[in-house]
């Protein structure tokens, strides 16, 4: 069937094409492309928290300003 979305072709190992199988069948997952696609969202959004956090952190370590010498 066509579809306009684009195609990522993966190599995997044996152990883990089975875990993927697993966790397929615990979350009623119609495919194995679907558990890739929900793991892969849920990574980035990991990956982004993580990004923020780094961000947070680098600013809190900075020399605090108050607020009235922020509005001059």
């Amino acid at each position: 069937m066509p579809t306009a979305k684009k195609r990522i072709n993966l190599s995997v190992e044996d152990s883990l094409y089975h875990e993927l199988e697993e966790l397929q069948k615990l979350r009623g997952a119609p495919s194995l492309s679907s558990i890739v696609i929900e793991l892969t969202k849920e990574a980035l959004e990991l990956q982004e928290d993580l990004y923020f956090a780094k961000i947070a952190e680098e600013r809190a370590n900075e020399k605090e300003i108050s607020h009235k010498e922020l509005w001059k």
